[in-house]
């Protein structure tokens, strides 16, 4: 990812990544610090989120963890605001965190794993987003990038309840034009078929994982074969200024699928 940094540089800017301990999110630091980015490491998971901002901060730039439950309001306003007296400035929110819903259809999931998937996957982004409007409008402005769904934009039925959470974070685009005076901008980004750790212990749970992720990749030639790295060069895309005329996007990578 250091060739990346050549034409999106991050330097001098501070970048705010929900859930990055692990997955997805993890390869979104490693991009953004390539690009000079200073990071705040954002998760539940204490240790691997402190072995993430230890490495990132050695190797490429400052990096320092914070243990946060994006679904709790009282703490996201706390550490945001200890991320911004810390580094001084925040230009950069990357709203990763979530969970699986797990069950395809809205009936068959208990109300309380229901609840808590809308919690993380829906009010954490919300909550992160409207706490960290007034760091970046007195940074000189900003970009939020929400990390949904390819399925939220499709009709397919197979996972119902969690192609709902992530469809209602759909709205957060709304909030593009509203803030657009205070230069933030607000983009989403929908990866396709990328095996994911989440996706993988899911289909493991439902029989072979070989089998199933042979059978969902016949559907589209090229389906299966990215990577979350091409999420992260989409991210850091949508985060540097090579993107300052982009607002209110939606950005589908998934290869063609849909």
């Amino acid at each position: 990812m250091n060739h990346l940094s050549n034409y999106f540089p991050l330097k001098n800017k501070v970048a705010l990544i929900t859930g990055a301990a692990r997955g997805m999110a993890l390869h979104i630091a490693c991009a953004l610090s390539a690009a000079g980015a200073r990071l705040a490491i954002l998760d539940v998971r204490e240790r691997e989120g402190c072995a993430v901002a230890g490495l990132l901060g050695s190797e490429q730039s400052e990096a320092k963890f914070w243990r946060l439950d994006v679904s709790d309001g009282s703490a996201v306003q706390a550490t945001i605001a200890a991320v911004e007296a810390h580094f001084g400035r925040i230009d950069i929110l990357v709203n990763s965190a979530g969970v699986d819903a797990d069950l395809p259809f809205v009936q068959g999931l208990p109300l309380r794993q229901w609840e808590r998937a809308m919690q993380l996957n829906v009010y954490g982004s919300i909550l992160c987003s409207k706490h960290v409007l007034g760091a970046m409008e007195r940074a000189g402005g900003g970009s939020i990038v929400n990390v949904l769904s390819l399925f939220c934009m499709s009709d397919e039925r197979q996972d119902a309840a969690d192609h709902a959470l992530k469809a209602a974070l759909r709205m957060a685009n709304l909030n593009a034009m509203r803030y657009a005076a205070l230069n933030i901008r607000v983009n989403s980004i929908h990866p396709g078929l990328l095996r994911p750790p989440a996706l993988a212990a899911a289909r493991r749970e439902q029989g072979d994982l070989t089998q199933a992720l042979s059978d969902t990749a016949q559907l589209r030639m090229l389906a299966g074969k990215g990577c979350a790295a091409n999420v992260a060069a989409a991210i850091l895309y949508l985060a540097s200024d090579a993107s300052r005329f982009v607002s209110g996007s939606e950005l589908v990578i998934d290869a063609g699928y849909e």
